[in-house]
């Protein structure tokens, strides 16, 4: 094949991609790419990443929406409340509505030093996402790459007040106190429920990243991770736009690292589908 196509063919060839089925298409691709033709090879790729991210969110959402009641919702719940103006003030309620939101995520486990306080240790956590209202995300105002020192600090206020809660429980030699441990997993949970401006970093998240090959996203919380998270976003901005505009018209508001965390959760639910029982 002549790789010096016009930019008309090479439209032509995009268009004619779109009709066909992900089979059909993937097989597409190992041809062109034993042809070494880099352009349409790279047409191809971009289609099936596309569709991938779209049938990952979609199924994600769909599930969801077709259980009343599904654990998954008490994030919308969550996010929502935090997002409205008349509950902006009520400190009691967003701290009640982040705590079933995070044992619904499973962040009130046996092992959790949660577990052992009632929800208005979440009062703090309140009172320091209310001051991150810059990254605050809302349906004028997605995060972007240059808020990530915000994000980070945020991460890095919630942490240090978690690393001061203590808690005792019942053990073999009596009453101990521990500390609460503020994992990756626990602040992005809160900051995904609260602000709506990172992905949530539990374990089929970090198996989704390892399935996306040319990403190379960083397994911890950090400003490389959230680099390469907001690369694969901007690589991938019309899929993610398309899906969020769909679920957008449901009159909710899903951020796009809401859709992020939807799609990397799915990947890696589809990968390792025995974990979802104790994600």
């Amino acid at each position: 094949m002549d790789r010096n196509i016009s930019d008309n063919q090479e439209e032509n060839k995009a268009n004619h991609f779109k009709k066909l089925t992900t089979e059909q298409l993937e097989k597409e691709l190992n041809v062109y790419q034993t042809m070494d033709s880099g352009m349409l090879a790279d047409n191809i790729a971009r289609e099936l990443s596309k569709r991938k991210i779209i049938n990952a969110v979609t199924t994600f959402y769909t599930n969801l929406k077709e259980h009343k009641n599904h654990r998954f919702m008490s994030w919308e719940h969550c996010f929502n409340a935090f997002q409205s103006a008349k509950h902006s003030a009520d400190i009691d309620y967003l701290s009640l509505q982040l705590a079933f939101y995070l044992a619904s995520w499973g962040m009130y486990r046996g092992s959790s030093g949660l577990l052992w306080k009632d929800y208005k240790i979440h009062a703090e956590i309140v009172n320091i996402v209310k001051t991150y209202e810059d990254i605050h995300c809302g349906p004028e105002k997605e995060i972007i790459v240059s808020q990530i020192p915000r994000i980070l600090d945020a991460k890095n206020e919630i942490k240090e007040y978690l690393e001061g809660v203590e808690y005792i429980r019942p053990t073999r030699v009596g009453q101990e106190r521990f500390k609460i441990s503020p994992t990756d997993t626990l602040i992005t949970k809160i900051l995904l429920g609260t602000l709506g401006c990172a992905p949530a970093y539990d374990r089929l998240l970090r198996i989704g990243f390892d399935e996306i090959k040319d990403a190379k996203i960083g397994k911890s919380f950090n400003e490389k991770s959230l680099k390469s998270i907001f690369k694969f976003i901007s690589d991938n901005l019309p899929a993610f736009q398309q899906v969020q505009e769909t679920i957008n018209r449901n009159e909710n508001y899903y951020p796009i690292m809401k859709i992020v965390d939807m799609y990397f959760w799915e990947v890696g639910r589809m990968r390792n589908p025995e974990l979802v029982e104790t994600d």
